[in-house]
């Protein structure tokens, strides 16, 4: 049986709030494909990354003085 837009329609409409959010979380890069980082970000990431692993943190006071908080 091919699926139709309706078939699919018809199943989403049976299952619960919550399944319907794992539904979404699992279709939403299938419909919006990733953005592409640029180098830049790619590298600040991964410096924030590693310090992370390496247990460095940042107090919230900075955090919030920087946005303006």
């Amino acid at each position: 049986m091919l699926a139709t837009r309706e078939n699919v329609k018809a199943l989403v409409d049976r299952l619960s709030d919550d399944q319907v959010f794992a539904l979404w979380i699992i279709l939403q890069p299938l419909a919006w494909p990733a953005e592409e980082i640029s180098p830049e970000d790619a590298l600040e990431i991964a410096e924030a990354k590693a310090e992370i692993e390496a247990g460095k943190g940042i107090k919230a006071e900075d955090v919030w003085r920087k946005l303006g908080i």
